[in-house]
């Protein structure tokens, strides 16, 4: 036999059933509103029926705030939540937590699922934006080559900034191929390693021109850039999801090229103002300088310094005259006593002896002073300017 189970259990059961099932955690359920009332706690309970069934929902007042129009009876409506029961009245019901227009309210749907998917994996966070190149050379551009998109970038960069060039990845914007060439495109600019920036998107259009920008896909692609990224989808009041998956959103593609873009005239204008400012702060500095200078040379420490530096400039001075003077004394001397030498030498020299018409004799080569010869002997006799070759003829002894 089966336990027996009080009526709550028995509810409690089955709405723990109820909540523990995925396919029920997230619904959408399309139907016509009816037995609308709305409580002053702001909690709003009716009827959600097509025609064969009917579910009872309640809409609590946390959640009505995101309703963007006044619910009434009779409207068809798309109603977002999950499916629990009412353990008190044992009744299943539709725990809404938005609520759309049918027709429009599909597209709002599909678009707040998959923003809610990617938001919650941390695709818009902050923390992942990139921030845009102060002043980039290169910007790529996916968007058609027909639309006035690429047009209107074109133009803005001409005024702004004439020498970045525009590299565009031609793709298609809208249809059903749409949505593969816009990731191709993506995927193209990011992989070339010259761009500075991405501009992603186009001119403005319905809402189904723009749907294709709120694809899963293209959001992904842009998200895994490299690059930094920039979305451009219709016109202002145009939202997609890639405009919380770039790190920019722009309102326009004109808006993006200006915000891609320095203006050129800003520039220069910089850069001058620059220059007159380190101009200035270099003379500034200079002239501290020269009046810390000025200072220094009238202090009494500096007087004293320079004094002694002065002083012993003229002590060096001395030192060096005397010592040239002693050095030119010790040469002078030195010369004196070379030529009193010289002289000496010149005088002890045989040259000096034959020129006051001395001769010197040799014996078989050898210098004689005093030698015996005999007859028939040969002698050689050096004078000043010549050699003789003698022969004894005769001796005889000298008188002292």
């Amino acid at each position: 036999m089966a336990d027996i189970l009080s009526v709550t259990s028995l509810n409690l059961y089955v709405k723990n059933l109820l909540e523990n099932d995925k396919n029920l955690f997230d619904v959408a359920v399309e139907g016509e509103i009816s037995n609308f009332k709305k409580y002053p706690s702001g909690h709003c309970y009716f009827t959600l029926k097509d025609e064969k069934s009917a579910i009872k929902a309640v809409l609590f007042s946390s959640h009505v705030r995101s309703v963007t129009f006044v619910p009434d009876n009779g409207m068809k409506v798309i109603v977002r939540g999950k499916i629990s029961l009412y353990e008190r009245d044992g009744a299943y019901q539709l725990y809404a937590t938005n609520m759309f227009l049918s027709g429009a309210g599909s597209y709002r749907l599909a678009f707040e699922r998959t923003k809610n998917k990617l938001e919650k994996e941390g695709l818009f966070d902050q923390k992942y934006k990139k921030k845009l190149p102060e002043i980039p050379f290169k910007i790529g551009v996916a968007t058609s080559t027909k639309g006035a998109a690429l047009h209107d970038i074109i133009s803005v960069a001409k005024r702004r900034f004439p020498c970045v060039e525009i590299i565009l990845s031609p793709c298609l914007v809208q249809g059903d191929q749409a949505e593969t060439s816009i990731v191709d495109a993506i995927r193209a600019l990011d992989g070339r390693e010259d761009i500075d920036v991405i501009i992603i998107g186009r001119g403005g259009g319905s809402k189904e021109d723009l749907w294709v920008f709120n694809s899963e896909k293209i959001a992904r692609a842009a998200f895994a850039c490299r690059k930094p990224t920039i979305s451009a989808v219709g016109h202002e009041v145009d939202i997609s999801i890639l405009d919380f998956v770039c790190d920019v959103r722009a309102a326009t593609p004109t808006a993006a090229a200006e915000l891609a873009l320095p203006d050129i005239n800003s520039l220069n204008m910089l850069l001058a103002n620059m220059d007159k400012t380190l101009t200035n702060s270099v003379y500034n500095k200079m002239e501290r300088y020269k009046t810390k200078l000025k200072i220094i040379e009238n202090s009494h420490g500096f007087n004293t310094v320079k004094n002694k530096i002065l002083l012993n400039k003229a002590r060096l001075n001395q030192l060096e005259n005397d010592m040239k003077r002693d050095v030119d004394n010790k040469i002078s001397s030195a010369s004196h006593s070379v030529r009193a030498v010289t002289k000496l030498l010149e005088n002890l020299s045989p040259v000096n002896n034959l020129k006051k018409g001395y001769g010197l004799i040799y014996k078989d080569d050898i210098l004689v002073k005093d030698c015996d010869f005999t007859v028939g002997e040969t002698a050689k006799i050096v004078t000043l300017r010549q050699e003789l070759e003698c022969e004894i003829i005769k001796t005889m002894p000298r008188k002292v």
